[in-house]
């Protein structure tokens, strides 16, 4: 076992709170008496093994993606119609809390203690290095704390370097403001000139090279967004924050070139965990299908595969009665399901919901009317491929400014904002699609890029820009989940009651669900080793009457107060 594998696993037992109640005190406290015992590996090849840590647990894209954020935000439905417990949790989700602690955070951390343990020129040639290192620290840590609200942070991961085994949990708000000011201070390290020259980080950052003006955008383009997680909780602060993020000289991610994504080798998120289909068939909600197809939107054959039923086949069907007398032919070659389980009880959608067996051409066939998502996409099962993980892209950027000069809280151009938005995220999901090798990959043209501007929905509305902004960051998000929830949380869009794009509301035995916010947080073992802490981080969470009881996943974290 490499060196890097083996702090994965020792960490497994040292560094997560979650996991105390495994390891004995005597144990626990034997295993962190000497830290100088693992602090020999390179700090590049740590930091590279925190930076694939991010993307590489399967079981997080299983739980967390897969069986709950893309069915909650309507992205994805199962292709026989939606369960009644769509809206539940699984017993398995918040598989990033683990990950967190086991694999990205503990092994940033210790990139930090490598490069802090050097003295003299040896250190200095890792200034840059050692700031970079809070960069997706601070990333995860946020990503972490959206669905779970407070966390261990400003003093989790000293166990093994001064024997601190109950860190105190953050409150959110206590969170963010750190990860602001952490950021801000690391932006500015980036920005000095060091006496010595830096160390060539080269292959070993696996998302910019050691670029560090890359990290310095990134870093202003994860301030800003984490500062519009508090529109609704402190406008005040918000606006303050922007006003800082916007003037830094350092700049935002201002192009494709320039977007926080990992671009996985050709064996990475080979496991069928990371298939969206591994639990069974998978669509997408009828009205985003509808809508995409509607606008010539041209990501939707990047997001899904076609019908089975071109018009030929549509013909013969229906001439057989196998569908209904009354349904026409629209030109539609992508169809998606409904997001609403009581949809499968109505006798006119039923060829919604299973095979339609009819003769064609002579042989007994059988199709689907739905359409199956794009799973090459999200897995890479031939190991040929190349799949892509956003974390904040140039798009994203252009429509959190393009939003806040709608609110009024800036002054710049919301129109021009949205249409590079737009053109961005569009080619940025081509280039997505041609590395992951879809089967059916088309190239881009100019000509769909216009066309798609020139939509009734798409083309910008003043009277409805924040509503379109909103709907083109969800649609954006496609491969960013979380972002795509956290945008339905923070703004309410895509809403029920859109004229343009709506979710579905979901039904079932009459009564009405609400969409999940977080997920469930769960009450410490008295053997746990930081039991007090973490039991009186969920009492304070929950004098917050937004956040109701620790298993109520409809509950809301501090940031989530509207919508």
């Amino acid at each position: 076992m490499n060196m890097t594998n083996k702090l994965k696993y020792i960490f497994l037992l040292l560094l997560v709170p979650a996991l105390y109640i495994g390891c004995s005190r005597e144990k626990f406290a034997e295993m962190n008496t000497d830290p100088d015992d693992l602090l020999s590996i390179n700090p590049e090849t740590e930091f590279t093994s925190a930076l694939l840590a991010i993307n590489n647990s399967s079981f997080e894209y299983y739980y967390d993606h897969n069986r709950a954020m893309y069915y909650w935000t309507q992205s994805f439905v199962t292709l026989n119609g939606a369960s009644s417990t769509v809206y539940d949790g699984s017993g398995n989700l918040n598989q990033r809390y683990s990950n967190f602690y086991n694999n990205v955070g503990n092994q940033l951390v210790d990139v930090q203690k490598l490069i802090e343990k050097m003295t003299g020129e040896q250190r200095e040639k890792y200034t840059y290095l050692h700031a970079i290192t809070y960069i997706p620290l601070a990333y995860y840590a946020a990503y972490v704390s959206d669905v779970q609200g407070s966390i261990a942070y400003s003093q989790a991961f000293q166990a093994r370097y001064t024997g601190l085994l109950t860190p105190a949990y953050d409150t959110q708000e206590e969170l963010f403001s750190n990860l602001q000011v952490k950021l801000d201070s690391v932006v500015q390290v980036l920005k000095s000139t060091p006496s010595v020259e830096q160390v060539n980080l080269g292959t070993a950052d696996v998302v910019y090279g050691g670029d560090e003006k890359k990290w310095i955008r990134a870093a202003n383009s994860l301030r800003l967004r984490l500062a519009m997680r508090l529109l609704n909780r402190d406008a005040d602060k918000m606006k303050t924050l922007v006003a800082d993020i916007l003037s830094d000289d350092g700049g935002l991610i201002s192009s494709n070139e320039e977007n926080w994504q990992f671009v996985g080798g050709i064996n990475f998120a080979s496991g069928g965990n990371y298939n969206p289909q591994s639990n069974g068939d998978v669509s997408g909600s009828k009205n985003l299908i509808d809508f995409m197809s509607a606008t010539s939107d041209p990501r939707i054959r990047i997001f899904f595969q076609k019908s089975d039923f071109t018009k030929d086949k549509f013909d013969s069907a229906k001439a057989q009665g196998k569908l209904p007398a009354t349904l026409t032919w629209d030109g539609q070659l992508y169809r998606g399901q409904f997001a609403n389980p009581s949809a499968s009880s109505v006798s006119a959608y039923s060829y919604y919901f299973s095979d339609i067996s009819y003769s064609y051409k002579g042989v007994t066939t059988a199709d689907r009317w739905v359409s199956n998502v794009q799973d090459r996409l999200f897995y890479n099962p031939e190991t040929k491929a190349h799949i892509t993980f956003p974390v904040v892209t140039y798009a994203d950027v252009c429509f959190m400014r393009a939003e806040l000069a709608v609110r009024g809280i800036t002054s710049e151009d919301a129109s021009s904002l949205y249409t590079a938005g737009i053109e961005a995220s569009i080619k940025a999901y081509d280039e997505m699609g041609s590395n992951a090798s879809l089967s059916d990959y088309t190239t881009l043209s100019a000509t769909e890029i216009a066309t798609y501007l020139s939509q009734t929905g798409v083309a910008y509305d003043a009277a409805n820009a924040l509503e379109q902004i909103c709907i083109q960051e969800y649609l954006n998000c496609f491969k960013n989940q979380n972002e795509a929830w956290a945008t339905i949380k923070r703004t309410g869009y895509p809403s029920m009651t859109s004229s343009i794009l709506n979710r579905e509301t979901v039904v079932v035995d009459g009564d009405t669900k609400t969409m999940p916010r977080r997920f469930i947080v769960s009450y410490p073992s008295i053997s746990d080793l930081n039991y007090t802490n973490r039991l009186n981080a969920i009492e304070e969470m929950t004098k917050d009457a937004g956040f109701s009881t620790p298993d109520d996943i409809t509950g809301r974290v501090w940031w989530d107060t509207a919508n």
